[in-house]
């Protein structure tokens, strides 16, 4: 019998070396299956790998899953759409095309299934975009259309974007397509670029896929002929919207950067919409007329049974319970399966205690991600103090950069070694060749060590 690929397939693959002692009961929470349903797609899973045997335990199938190297481009090579990945594809399409009609028998073929099922799916579809008061309608003989206020559209696709950034590795390939013909075309590599060094050097990715977030609000709003946009404003009307934001002391620096900066070019129309996302991105949003103190007092109860919670921890208890608060609501963000904090490398100690953490907060707060805890749990090894000395880099992906001075001083006062710079992944080449350097570290499961055979791979917490 032919065994269906879906995305799931691929998450409980990527989950399966995670917490090696409590893998299965790790994803089943995780991903809220059954422990019977996670059994069974570990052994589909199996099916596709190289040495595959006969009656053998499940132990032993994951070890053999694992020892794969090949099975993960073999896995996604076979995935098809489940139900909730077609539904997830005709929402993009159609807000994509919200001024054109999507033609149902071109459809039906793109996804591989019958007008019949695709008919059902569009029962879903309707029920999905109900939530951000839309509706699809039929035009005989063309297709099916999106209808809607345009600032509802704009929401819906902002949301849908963002979870389709944050999951795009699981979902089948065909949508990795969708990404580059839809998307890539509005928001070029530079801009991408500037939205990488926005959030790092003001300070703004203290929460997992903040980059993806920027990403998702450039590619919905952006409008390059837009005449009026950030960069029209004067300091003193920058200040009025986003003296929240930055600091005094960044507040000037901001202004320059968005001036001479790509996403300057942010329409002024939409102002309101990108100051709130940058608010949620620093965790100052709130909920208007909520008093959130008997949840920051219950968050901090939480974690301070793992964490011994000083000051600037909790700062960011107040502001992680901010925004957990706001992304639980149904209404405001889809439930996503991030799978970030996956890219750190990270100990059992840190693995099992934030998982323990993940199991409490959910019971609280539905959409909690594990990245998040991760970050918050991270925060609590921060020192005010380092040394600065110029032989060894820390190379990175998406580290964020409040764990920048927290490795410098581990390192040094624990493997006495000292760190200079924290550099791209993407400037290594460049940075190499003008540096004399004599060690090359990560934190994450960064994909350049074929190139780099020299770099050191470490753990997190130091």
């Amino acid at each position: 019998m032919k065994i269906n690929i879906n995305a799931n397939h691929i998450r409980i693959y990527k989950l399966l070396n995670f917490i090696p002692d409590k893998n299965i009961d790790f994803i089943c929470h995780f991903l809220r299956m059954n422990k019977q349903n996670v059994i069974l797609y570990i052994k589909q899973i199996y099916q596709f790998t190289e040495n595959k045997k006969q009656d053998i335990l499940l132990q032993d199938m994951i070890k053999e899953i694992l020892n794969n190297q090949s099975l993960f481009k073999i896995l996604k090579q076979n995935q098809t759409f489940a139900k909730e990945d077609r539904i997830f594809y005709i929402i993009l399409a159609l807000l994509n095309h919200n001024d054109l009609t999507l033609n149902l028998n071109t459809l039906s073929s793109i996804l591989n299934i019958s007008r019949r099922t695709l008919s059902e799916d569009l029962i879903s579809v309707k029920k999905s975009l109900k939530f951000y008061h839309l509706n699809i309608y039929s035009i005989p003989s063309k297709g099916v259309c999106i209808s809607g206020d345009i600032s509802d559209i704009k929401n819906c696709f902002l949301s849908y974007l963002f979870k389709f950034l944050v999951e795009f590795e699981e979902l089948p390939l065909l949508m990795s397509d969708l990404y580059l013909s839809f998307f890539q075309q509005k928001v070029s590599e530079k801009t991408i670029h500037e939205i990488d060094y926005f959030l790092y050097a003001f300070d703004l990715d203290i929460f997992a896929n903040n980059k993806k977030l920027l990403n998702s609000i450039y590619q919905v709003y952006l409008d390059e002929n837009c005449y009026e946009n950030i960069s029209t404003l004067s300091l003193e009307d920058f200040k009025k919207n986003f003296s929240d934001v930055f600091s005094k002391k960044y507040i000037e620096k901001a202004y320059i950067f968005f001036k001479n900066s790509s996403l300057g070019n942010f329409p002024l129309k939409n102002i309101n919409t990108f100051a709130l996302t940058l608010k949620f991105c620093t965790g100052i949003l709130k909920e208007k007329n909520t008093n959130l103190d008997k949840e920051y007092s219950e968050l901090k109860k939480i974690f301070s049974r793992v964490i011994p919670l000083n000051s600037l921890q909790n700062n960011s208890i107040e502001r992680f319970c901010n925004r957990i608060h706001i992304a639980s609501k149904e209404s405001s963000f889809l439930s996503l399966h991030d799978l970030s904090f996956l890219s750190l490398n990270l100990n059992d100690k840190i693995k099992n205690e934030c998982y323990q953490l993940f199991l409490e907060l959910r019971k609280i707060y539905p959409n909690v991600q594990l990245s998040n805890i991760i970050f918050i749990y991270l925060l609590n090894f921060n020192k005010n103090v380092f040394s600065e000395v110029t032989n060894t880099i820390v190379v990175f992906r998406d580290l964020p950069r409040f764990l920048h001075p927290i490795i410098k001083n581990l390192f040094l006062l624990k493997e006495n070694i000292h760190i200079s710079h924290f550099i791209k992944y993407y400037e290594l080449d460049a940075y190499l060749l003008h540096e004399d350097v004599s060690l090359v570290i990560t934190f994450e499961n960064l994909t350049i060590n074929s190139n780099y055979p020299f770099i050191k791979y470490y753990s997190l917490p130091i």
